[in-house]
């Protein structure tokens, strides 16, 4: 019984279908899952526990968890969290601007069982953050779902078992062994939004695990579903990017002071963010196993 994570910053709309594709997914599967659902300190009018407790009463055969966070944790935090929460050996984490597909979750657990090093395994989507090599465009435009999923099938036939070793982690759409978080723990929180991932891949690649991709694997990603809902909500554009680049900067800026990175000075947006010769004449002062503070399970409203 897989674990399956997928947080909300808002998005009502983005986070309903991601629930409704990846809860028909696992229908198709054939699988018994264990949801963990959290609300990162949405809006109230974005009803995104309303979302969640629908969505349950709607699936009596899975297990759900359902967390609020009383103050906006962003990815480092709700991964971590989810993380906490999971109980099963293979836990996914979804970004909820996604439209998950049977193909790619089929894919990725598949692709998983073929070594115990690999410890992440991701797949491909029209949308990538940090890895473009595994952007997937479809040639045209999907209309609505029916063809998202024609697309992921016809991938997983064509490109089938095909796997690929990663240098970076990126962790939008995932599927995270429990032997690695049993060996690392959680993401380092000094990371608020940005390179929290980016940390525990290198982690991961340290304790013996390696980050794989799936090539046959893909769904649908909008991209940024939090950035474009903010968007739309302020109606705001420039002030909006300058926001985002400095968490990035103030989250680079962290990971350098964590992993004695002398250059770049700030982040690069075209750089290639592989630091593992780094992470290696490191190792010896950098812890690999980061537990989570106990507050920040504590700040959290169960529905």
């Amino acid at each position: 019984m897989p674990s399956i994570i997928i947080p909300a910053r808002n998005g009502q709309t983005y986070t309903d279908n991601c629930l409704t594709t990846t809860l028909h997914s696992v229908s198709r599967l054939n699988l018994r899952c264990e949801f963990i659902l959290i609300d990162d300190a949405s809006e109230p009018d974005e009803n995104i526990v309303e979302v969640f407790t629908r969505h349950r009463a709607r699936s009596p055969q899975h297990a759900f968890k359902i967390v609020r966070c009383r103050e906006r944790r962003h990815y480092s935090g709700v991964f971590s969290i989810g993380l906490n929460l999971a109980t099963e050996n293979e836990i996914f984490f979804i970004s909820n601007d996604m439209m998950v597909t049977p193909s790619f979750i089929e894919m990725l657990r598949l692709i998983s069982t073929f070594s115990r090093t690999y410890g992440i395994v991701r797949g491909t989507s029209n949308h990538t953050d940090s890895l473009p090599e595994h952007e997937v465009k479809p040639p045209a435009h999907p209309k609505d779902y029916t063809e998202v999923e024609n697309f992921s099938r016809t991938r997983a036939s064509l490109v089938g078992r095909q796997v690929v070793e990663d240098d970076v982690l990126s962790g939008d759409a995932i599927l995270v062994k429990r032997a690695l978080v049993d060996r690392i723990g959680f993401m380092d929180l000094r990371f608020f939004g940005y390179f929290g991932d980016v940390d525990y891949g290198m982690r991961a690649q340290l304790a013996g695990f390696k980050l794989v991709c799936a090539k046959g694997a893909w769904l649908f990603h909008h991209g940024a579903g939090h950035v474009q809902r903010q968007r739309e909500k302020s109606g705001g554009g420039s002030a909006l990017h300058v926001e985002r680049m400095a968490l990035v900067e103030a989250g680079y800026q962290q990971f350098r002071e964590k992993w004695s990175i002398p250059a770049p000075e700030h982040y690069d947006v075209g750089a290639r963010l592989d630091y593992r010769d780094i992470a290696r004449a490191n190792a010896h002062r950098v812890a690999l196993k980061y537990e989570l503070p106990p507050p920040v399970m504590e700040e959290l409203d169960t529905y």
